[in-house]
């Protein structure tokens, strides 16, 4: 079997990451994956899959060179950590590849705002020496034509989408709870945002809401998630229940009982419409911020302040679950970049060529 190389953030401890790969093996079930993880050897163990460590970049540049295929998935241009591959490092793998001549391709990524000049030198870098370009929503595609990136580019969405459209929950639509579900989620939300998510769900509780606590990450610990949990169970003046994390982005997993989800993040929004439960975004990046326009879900900028803050999620509170057609075509939308992705990697012999319905393009001509 050919073997491709993923590289995003990989690990044994995330819901959302664990249905970006469940999503690959489904779409690509003829291709070996081979994660990029900054736990390698516990991935290896949860998912059964080849790893290479996130945090040795020279491997991961080799292991690029030896696989059939690179894709660079669900991944942030401008966010840097120890987990994803740097700038630099995903330029590099992309370089390795092309010398190899296997395809590459960038599936559901989005770019942030900002960035030095040489930043944006290595993402038009990244961009054009890429096979195929799928962008996860239009204000990465602004951000990049703003730091120089010529387009344009083709709009999807989040890749872990594909994995639930067998696993969506039904709820009766009287079933409405005051309950307040937050998933915490670490990664890329400012600091300051645990102090104002306090005090807007003191009041919520005040007001005789339920607060439930819900961890992004199964890894226990003090640090990460669970440390973030504590101190926000600390600036809540009324009991909450902390919630075990989640399993999978299936519907069952987050539906106990929710009356609205209070999101960090893209893959918490995709666990809430799978679950049918409305949802209020804490856009914390350009990603969330677009996925909850396309679910007709309130949202929140991060920087809002706690009165702002408990108004958006007062008003999930009696909002609508996302529509049925909205969910769908967000899973239409994850197979049509999977299917031109399979048409790739196939240089052009698949018989999905007849059946592509292409994606949305944003931004000028590409030079």
């Amino acid at each position: 079997m050919p073997s491709a190389l993923l590289a995003g953030h990989f690990g044994p401890s995330d819901a959302g990451e664990s249905a970006t790969i469940g999503a690959f093996r489904r779409a690509l079930p003829e291709w070996t994956p081979v994660l990029v993880s900054s736990e390698p050897t516990a991935t290896r163990a949860v998912h059964g899959c080849l790893t290479v460590d996130a945090r040795r970049p020279m491997a991961v540049v080799r292991a690029a060179a030896r696989a059939d295929a690179t894709v660079l998935a669900g991944w942030s241009i401008g966010e840097a950590d120890d987990v994803r591959p740097g700038l630099r490092t995903a330029v590099a793998l992309v370089a390795a590849a092309k010398l190899r001549r296997h395809p590459t391709a960038l599936l559901g990524i989005s770019a942030r705002a900002g960035g030095s000049a040489w930043q944006r030198r290595l993402s038009r870098r990244l961009i054009g020496g890429a096979d195929l370009v799928v962008l996860r929503d239009d204000i990465s595609a602004r951000h990049l034509e703003a730091s120089g990136v010529p387009g344009p580019f083709r709009i999807g969405t989040d890749p872990a989408w594909l994995d639930v459209q067998d696993r969506r929950a039904t709820r009766p639509a009287e079933s409405r709870p005051r309950r307040i579900v937050v998933a915490i989620e670490s990664r890329g939300c400012p600091a300051s945002l645990i102090d104002r998510l306090g005090l807007a769900l003191g009041g919520l509780a005040a007001d005789g809401a339920e607060i439930a606590l819900q961890p992004w990450h199964v890894a226990a610990g003090d640090g990460g998630d669970h440390g973030l949990v504590g101190e926000l169970a600390g600036r809540i003046a009324t009991p909450v229940r902390v919630l075990p994390a989640l399993p999978d982005l299936g519907g069952n997993a987050m539906a106990a009982g929710a009356g609205a989800i209070v999101a960090l993040s893209t893959h918490a929004l995709i666990a809430a419409a799978a679950a049918n439960v409305p949802a209020v975004a804490v856009a914390c990046e350009p990603a969330i911020a677009d996925l909850a326009r396309r679910l007709d879900q309130p949202q929140v900028a991060a920087d809002a302040s706690a009165a702002d803050i408990a108004a958006a999620i007062g008003a999930a509170l009696d909002h609508e679950p996302p529509l049925p057609n909205a969910v769908e075509g967000q899973i239409a939308t994850a197979e049509e970049g999977f299917r031109l992705l399979r048409v790739l990697l196939s240089e052009g012999r698949s018989d999905e060529v007849a059946e592509l319905s292409g994606l949305p393009l944003r931004g000028g001509p590409r030079r």
